[in-house]
């Protein structure tokens, strides 16, 4: 589409994904690090996940339990962690 100064105006849409369907793609992630035993890195990219999306702030306490289940190496914890949300 051509603006009236000769610019060419450019439309993007960013697709539109529910709060919950946008959790579990996060979840998704998260779980394929836990199945190669990187239990750390699956804690480290929920956190991150959930801190990215406007509707998923979660507050620090909740987060603390998948710092300690990180720290002890406990795929368990963790993946009550990632389930939680």
């Amino acid at each position: 589409m051509a603006s009236g100064n000769g610019h060419l105006l450019v439309s993007l849409t960013l697709p539109t994904v529910t709060r919950e369907q946008y959790v579990e793609q996060c979840k998704e992630r998260a779980r394929a690090l836990l199945r190669v035993a990187q239990i750390r890195e699956a804690v480290t990219s929920m956190m991150a996940d959930m801190r990215k999306h406007p509707d998923c702030g979660v507050p620090h306490e909740i987060h603390v339990t998948g710092i300690f289940a990180a720290a002890a190496g406990d795929a368990v914890a963790a993946r009550a962690y990632i389930e939680g949300f």
